[in-house]
């Protein structure tokens, strides 16, 4: 099958690559997310808790991953695993708000970027966990 892409017919182009090439150009936008926060990222330290926990903390943000792709993301930890879709709410400069499916829309995750590498997840009032992407 072709489409005709001028009047009287003039142009036409096969429809099957045509098609083909807009799904590319869907996949290669990655099917929505956030493209800063695509990929793999590892917990490096805790930021923001007692001292007497910052141990702990530690030790639990460095066996975080977070794996995100497309609007999927995944975040294990050294007891858990969970999966689900999330949604941007807000995205400038240096942070990314979003929601999940799992928490819903009152639960804003907050994401701030130092750079491209670095990014500090705020998990409760005043703790981050700093991850770096691999």
């Amino acid at each position: 099958m072709t489409v005709d892409c001028a009047p009287m017919g003039l142009v036409r182009f096969p429809r099957a690559p045509l098609l083909a090439v807009l799904a590319l150009g869907l996949l290669a936008c990655g099917g929505g997310g956030s493209k800063r926060l695509q990929g793999k990222w590892h917990g490096l330290r805790a930021e923001g808790v007692a001292v007497a926990s910052q141990a702990a903390a530690n030790a639990f943000a460095t066996g975080m991953t977070l794996e995100v792709s497309g609007d999927s993301i995944t975040v294990t930890t050294p007891h858990d695993k969970q999966s689900g879709r999330y949604k941007v709410v807000k995205e400038d400069k240096s942070t990314l708000v979003l929601t999940t499916d799992k928490d819903g829309p009152k639960e804003p995750q907050t994401f701030t970027f130092v750079d491209d590498k670095t990014v500090k997840w705020l998990v409760m009032d005043g703790e981050l966990i700093v991850l770096g992407k691999q």
